[in-house]
């Protein structure tokens, strides 16, 4: 469970000490895999930099205190801040690692609902709210989409599974990437891939579209015109199931194959290739990773993907068998209809923050998910009156280096009137808490595979019991809300069940309460270690209601949101040149964001920096040495970065990984060569912000490079 893949391992254990862990190759969905940071766990448990008490801020840095004591005092604190400036001013901000505990996400959300406060943060909504947003805005397919195991052929946009270990439902899956890749080529399923970089995916593909950063929803515009002007989509299924196809087509008029080989910078016969490979299927999907979402126009690259998923009729139809609908959840038909559920935003409170969007700035709370925008908590902490935060609990991520706009960041955290950090190491924006709890990490505390239920491509589940137990002050994410429900009254529900008050409840208890009624009895899991797939519950696709509701192909903010684009991008040739570079995030196989750092295996093999990697071609063209300094410098702001030749990038783009770096004006913020730097300095998170999600553009930045004295620097 270091990450969303949950790998399967068994684990040498002497003396109630981890000696080693082992894949587990009797799995028969994983086969044995594993990634090298799972496979790290020993040192995470036991290095030195490792924390195993509660700390408080203290004159000299902090002190260790008794979790107790902690939790004692912030409850005081608490209801200090509540009793001045209302239960809205607490917020809860859970990073990756938040997920990855199963109880964590359910108690916090229900902590929130019992306090009554809104303020409830995710990194979704860092690096890919459109997914959600626009899931709700075009309508949700009952049935659900294809399943990568089923497919003819895959359209993937700027995601590399086989690195990240993520792809949404329909890619390659995280369960051993690379086999599931060798074994759908196999049986003839085609796949497309579309990044600036060639990748570990890309040079699997059948055909691989090296695009302009930035560009994918002028591909994806271009591919749907195409396709409907040739008579390719299923026409059948649009009648039928959906509206606004005649609008949408109309909008789509200048985005003819020249115009669109323009601006992607692919030849024209590509992008026809692309578009008639997807539209034959008969079965696939399109489907996109952060990397779209983090760059130029979010929403309506993901409106795109999802109609043209649509428009090719991409989805299990009456009769046609689900291969998997989760087995921690309860049992529901699966109906061949769009599911009449709200819009994601506009549903409750609203953030404060308004960006200038015109007449869709309202960025409101997500309804059916119940989040804010977090790329806005760093104003909604400096913003004064009704409604401000004061008080924030981050469990499992650092804010420092991963939220946009850095430097404004750092300030919101000094600000606040209580930081609590959740974290097994001191991360910079654990350095600024008041008080840190350490976590019991994975091997220390039971868990199920809860997150990746309705990912797997067939009904799959595995339970596993703590490894071993520990003396040191180690205290789970979910239990410092369930105590400090205690010390504050409250009452926290979990579906129709309520959390004992008097009595900590045992993590089973918690999890039996999550997954009431699930297809598969938690307890049956508990007494059957090992994971086990359930062909039995495969589901039926049953008939749609006579007055089902349809999908949308022109809902609200898809015309503002292609102004904005052909805008954007005629302001783009009307560019003075100076900003002559794209910079495109990206991730590292040795990371996990901001997480592995110091792990030595981990850090011999990715070196101490972030590099600023280009193409060689552009390194001599710039008059630039490899392995030295430049200046990396944005509209909004400049980091340091070593340069690193990488010939797998297209020219004129570079790439950094994020959540990098050190904090601002600290000892070690220009050391570059030994923390990095961070690319969020390179961004407002108030300019190019995504009305309805507070989306802020965290990749295919314009930027341009300043060689610099290695003594300056």
């Amino acid at each position: 469970r270091y990450c969303h893949a949950y790998c399967p391992m068994n684990v040498d254990v002497e003396d109630g000490v981890v000696k080693a862990v082992h894949p587990d190759t009797d799995n028969a969905m994983y086969g044995g895999y594993t990634c090298i940071k799972g496979r790290q766990l020993v040192e995470q448990m036991y290095q030195p930099q490792r924390l195993t008490s509660t700390l408080k801020k203290s004159a000299d840095g902090h002190e260790i205190v008794s979790s107790t004591q902690a939790l004692d005092e912030i409850a005081e604190k608490l209801q200090a801040i509540i009793a001045e400036h209302g239960p809205q001013a607490v917020a809860t901000y859970n990073g990756t690692y938040a997920f990855q505990n199963s109880a964590q996400l359910a108690v916090s959300r229900a902590w929130h609902n019992a306090l009554g406060s809104p303020s409830y943060y995710t990194s979704v909504t860092i690096d890919q709210p459109a997914k959600v947003f626009v899931g709700t805005r075009h309508g949700l397919w009952g049935a659900g989409g294809h399943f990568y195991n089923d497919s003819d052929v895959t359209l993937i946009l700027g995601n590399n599974p086989m690195v990240s270990q993520y792809a949404p439902p329909g890619g390659v899956p995280s369960v051993s990437p690379f086999e599931k890749l060798r074994e759908a080529k196999k049986r003839g399923q085609k796949l497309i891939a579309v990044d600036p970089r060639s990748t570990e995916l890309s040079r699997r593909a059948d055909l691989h579209l090296q695009i302009q950063p930035g560009e994918d929803s002028t591909l994806l515009a271009g591919m749907i015109r195409l396709i409907i002007d040739e008579g390719l989509h299923d026409k059948a299924f649009c009648d039928e199931n959906t509206e606004g196809l005649s609008q949408l087509r109309d909008q789509l008029e200048p985005y003819n194959l020249d115009y669109v080989a323009q601006r992607t910078q692919l030849p024209r016969e590509q992008i026809e290739e692309a578009a008639r490979l997807f539209a034959a299927g008969p079965r696939g999907v399109a489907i996109s990773g952060t990397g779209p979402e983090m760059s130029d126009h979010p929403n309506l690259t993901q409106h795109l993907i999802i109609s043209l998923n649509s428009i090719c009729g991409r989805y299990y139809r009456e009769g046609d068998t689900v291969p998997n609908g989760g087995v921690l959840s309860p049992a529901s038909p699966r109906k061949a209809q769009v599911l009449p559920i709200p819009l994601a935003w506009g549903q409750g409170i609203s953030s404060r923050i308004k960006p200038e969007l015109g007449e869709l700035t309202a960025m409101g709370m997500m309804g059916p998910v119940r989040e804010m925008p977090t790329n806005l908590l760093s104003d909604e902490i400096l913003t004064p009156g009704d409604g401000q935060v004061r008080a924030l609990i981050v469990v499992g991520g650092n804010p420092l280096l991963a939220f946009p706009h850095q430097e404004k960041a750092f300030e919101a955290m000094k600000d606040l009137d209580l930081l609590i950090c959740l974290d097994a190491y001191m991360s910079e924006t654990a350095k600024l808490a008041d008080y840190v709890f350490a976590p019991k990490l994975t091997l220390e505390r039971a868990d199920v595979t809860l997150l990746a239920d309705p990912w797997y491509e067939e009904p799959y589940s595995q339970y596993s019991d703590a490894i071993v137990a520990t003396d040191k002050d180690v205290i789970e994410e979910w239990v410092v809300y369930w105590e400090l429900a205690q010390r504050l009254g409250l009452e926290i529900n979990i579906g129709e069940s309520t959390l004992p008050s008097d009595t900590r409840p045992s993590k089973f208890d918690v999890l039996s309460a999550i997954t009431a009624g699930s297809r598969v009895p938690l307890s049956w899991l508990r007494d059957n270690p090992g994971g086990h797939s359930f062909p039995e519950h495969k589901i039926t696709v049953e008939a749609a209601d006579p007055d089902a509701p349809k999908l949308q192909f022109w809902p609200v903010g898809v015309a503002e949101e292609f102004a904005a684009a052909l805008s954007s991008q005629e302001s783009a040739q009307e560019d003075d040149g100076r900003y002559d570079l794209r910079l495109i995030s990206s991730r590292s196989k040795y990371v996990l964001n901001s997480s592995g750092l110091n792990l030595s295996l981990l850090k011999k093999k990715m070196g101490t920096t972030n590099p600023v990697m280009m193409h060689p071609d552009d390194i001599k063209a710039r008059g630039l040495e490899e392995d030295g300094v430049v200046e990396v410098h944005s509209r909004e702001g400049k980091i340091l970065g070593v340069v690193k030749a990488y010939d797998r990038i297209k020219p004129g783009v570079i790439t950094m990984h994020h959540s990098w770096g050190a904090a601002p004006g600290s000892e070690a913020d220009d050391k570059v060569r030994e923390v990095g730097a961070n690319t969020n300095r390179l961004i407002d998170n108030l300019t190019n912000t995504q009305a309805f999600t507070g989306m802020t553009q965290q990749s295919a930045i314009p930027v341009y490079l300043n060689p610099v004295e290695e003594e300056v620097a």
